[in-house]
């Protein structure tokens, strides 16, 4: 029994010739299909995805004002001790050092650094080592 000659990966043009497809044909296809598959998998996920963020927004309005009314407590209690200028002082400056760590930490944990794309750091910018 003679056998096939061997070669290091598929012969596509012998495939295109037998059934009478270019590969710029099967480009052309692939890429439809991959589109459509996309288009169908967001339109499914979408109707979830905006319910969704409608319930986190809710609860983010929520929470900033449950915020609001605890800094208002506080500033209500301090002024059990000092005038209310001096509470509206102290409160201000602890908002302000405590979103000032945030921010530190937000940066530091978003460094271009650990950009998810090497060689690109979150701006879009080609990172450069310093």
């Amino acid at each position: 029994m003679a056998e096939a000659p061997r070669s290091e990966g598929p012969n596509l043009s012998r495939l295109f010739e037998a059934t009478g497809v270019t590969g710029s044909e099967v480009n052309r296809i692939l890429r439809e299909q991959i589109d459509l598959a996309m288009r169908d998998t967001a339109n499914g996920m979408m109707p979830q995805l905006r319910a969704r963020a409608r319930w986190y927004a809710t609860t983010v309005i929520l929470a900033l004002y449950g915020g609001g009314a605890l800094v208002a407590a506080v500033l209500l209690l301090i002024t059990l001790a000092v005038p209310a200028w001096v509470a509206a002082l102290i409160v201000g400056a602890i908002l302000l050092i405590v979103a000032a760590i945030v921010y530190a930490l937000a940066k530091s944990r978003t460094h271009p650094e650990s950009s998810p794309v090497p060689g690109k750091s979150l701006s879009g910018e080609p990172h450069r080592p310093r």
